[in-house]
């Protein structure tokens, strides 16, 4: 199984774009940005390509004046004579090397022809450790996830994902079943591009697992690498235990049922959100532009990905008639969206969750669209028990709702107490991938013609 990611297309306009910059593509460990780099490369007539963890190709990077002298010192490296208006330059492992990355200055300024893309992991924990910035104003900053579900999809059943793809099942109900029966396999394999085509060819968990282990153990080692002996206990721990609290508020203080203290805890999770293996989802009572976070507030936890959170769980079977609404106690469900809302483009990972000023209730998510703030909710059960949906929805400046379930599409007229009313839009998780189109259609008013209750 490859996938075709929706970064590819980001990458090709890049490529053809005036005056463009370096691109630094960053993402976890094993979410496939260098399979889509070589892939991408081949839309050029020369390819190089260097990887920072090979000595030799490190030391290429020390004692450069300018970046037209790099250059020609990686082609004298690799003997080759090439157009750079035709080229891609591809630095992998870039963490490996703090001349590397100040290099990418250089290179933008001196050889501007040239296409350049740099990548690696930990790039914002080295960066600190080490002291230094990426060059400001001459690097683009791409974000890369796990596999979405329409990537998966599109590789799955081609025929079903075009249907998803020209949203024809906004009119068709009739594609329900399959496509949430495709859904709920995605949410248990998860996005990570090679468990999922080990298990999409071979059918196997076990073969899974095994890959699995090893994601883990590489994130492990990867933070061992770049951290002291006393910090690294707090990010393994961490890493460990983060996926069993998918879905669920954290305090940090004896965070998964240690004795570590509030500070060191708080710092490994600030150090894994930069490396993007886990996400942290913060408070606001903003019922308007602009979404204000309450960093005081305990943040919701998420981790990378739903396959990592389901393997640490210790899933050993999976029905894809279940509904996701009920497995895990729905945590499982508000993963997937989770990660599926941060893969809506390719900027870092903003999450955030509403909460009332005084009070226990809250909403699963907030969704900026536009110059509104959409409540979402991630839950089956009837309209008249979202209780924290129509206290937001009383201080809501507009009418939309928007609940993410199992069922089938609908529209209903929500009447609060003061009287009010507002459209809710319950939408099956498949959907997800294309909530953006989705949302609007429904404010346009298309939802509410179609399928008002």
């Amino acid at each position: 199984m490859i996938f075709k990611r929706k970064i590819e297309s980001e990458l090709m306009r890049w490529k053809d774009a005036a005056n463009r910059k370096p691109i630094v593509l960053r993402g976890a460990r094993q979410v496939g940005k260098t399979f889509v780099v070589n892939r991408f490369a081949e839309n050029f007539d020369h390819f190089i390509d260097i990887n920072l963890e090979r000595p030799k190709e490190r030391a290429l990077f020390s004692d450069f004046n300018t970046g037209r002298e790099l250059v020609e010192r990686i082609l004298l490296y690799r003997g080759q004579k090439i157009d750079t208006r035709s080229t891609l330059l591809f630095i992998d492992e870039i963490q490996h090397s703090a001349e590397a990355v100040q290099s990418l200055r250089y290179l933008h300024e001196d050889v501007k022809d040239l296409h350049v893309i740099a990548a690696g992991s930990l790039l914002e924990v080295f960066s600190k450790r080490e002291g230094f910035s990426f060059p400001v104003g001459r690097v683009r900053n791409l974000f890369m996830y796990p596999v979405t579900f329409m990537e998966y999809l599109e590789v799955q059943n081609p025929p079903l994902a075009k249907k998803l793809l020209k949203l024809d099942v906004l009119e068709d109900p009739s594609l329900h079943d399959l496509l949430l029966d495709a859904f709920n396999a995605y949410a248990f394999v998860g996005g990570m591009p090679e468990p999922l085509a080990t298990f999409g060819e071979t059918g196997s968990y076990s073969a899974v697992r095994e890959i699995y282990d090893a994601i883990f153990m590489g994130y492990i080692e990867d933070v061992e690498k770049y951290s002291n002996l006393a910090k690294a206990r707090y990010l393994t721990h961490a890493i460990d235990r983060a996926p069993l609290y998918a879905g669920e508020r954290i305090t940090y203080e004896k965070f998964g049922e240690s004795s570590f203290r509030s500070r060191e805890m708080k710092e490994a999770f600030d150090v894994l959100e930069r490396a993007l293996i886990l996400y942290r989802a913060r408070a606001s009572v903003s019922t308007q532009i602009p979404i204000i976070e309450k960093l005081r507030k305990a943040p919701k936890l998420f981790f990378l990905d739903v396959g990592l959170v389901n393997y640490r769980i210790g899933f050993k079977e999976f029905f894809t008639r279940q509904s996701l609404d009920n497995v895990y106690q729905g945590k499982i469900s508000e993963q997937v969206v989770a990660q599926e809302i941060v893969a809506q483009g390719f900027g870092p990972p903003s999450l955030r969750f509403w909460i009332r000023e005084k009070g226990a209730a809250e909403t699963d998510f907030l969704y900026p669209f536009k110059d509104m703030i959409i409540p979402v909710e991630v839950k089956s059960g009837k309209t008249g028990k979202l209780k924290s949906l129509n206290l937001f929805m009383e201080k809501s400046h507009h009418p939309y709702a928007i609940r993410i379930y199992s069922g089938k599409i609908r529209v209903d007229q929500v009447q609060l107490p003061s009287g009010k009313k507002y459209h809710l839009f319950s939408i099956p998780y498949y959907l997800l991938s294309r909530l953006d189109d989705v949302i609007e259609w429904f404010v346009s008013g298309c939802g509410a013609r179609n399928v008002l209750r």
